[in-house]
């Protein structure tokens, strides 16, 4: 059978149909991408977060024992407390 009587099989309609549903994959595909990536995003910095708070936590422990061992004076520690609870702040605003 010859292209001819083949007949609307192949025609310029079918092309634009597949043309058409190749480019809804290709868009569907494209915002799937981007809604991974805001997840992952998000995920990120929530981790990063965690991470900060943590190390804060850590660290003022630390203080709170110099400041209780005696190895720092009052005055010093407050200070650095005080700091911490600074930095502690800016960094949820971010």
């Amino acid at each position: 059978m010859d292209r001819k009587q083949g007949g609307e099989m192949w025609s310029g309609r079918h092309d634009d149909y597949f043309e058409q549903t190749g480019r809804m994959i290709a868009e569907e595909l494209q915002r799937s991408r981007s809604r991974q990536r805001a997840k992952a995003v998000a995920y990120s910095r929530e981790q990063a977060e965690l991470s900060r708070k943590i190390a804060h936590e850590d660290e003022a422990a630390e203080l709170e024992r110099l400041a209780v061992l005696g190895q720092i004076p009052q005055a010093e520690y407050k200070a650095r407390m005080a700091a911490l609870e600074d930095d502690a702040d800016e960094g949820t605003r971010q």
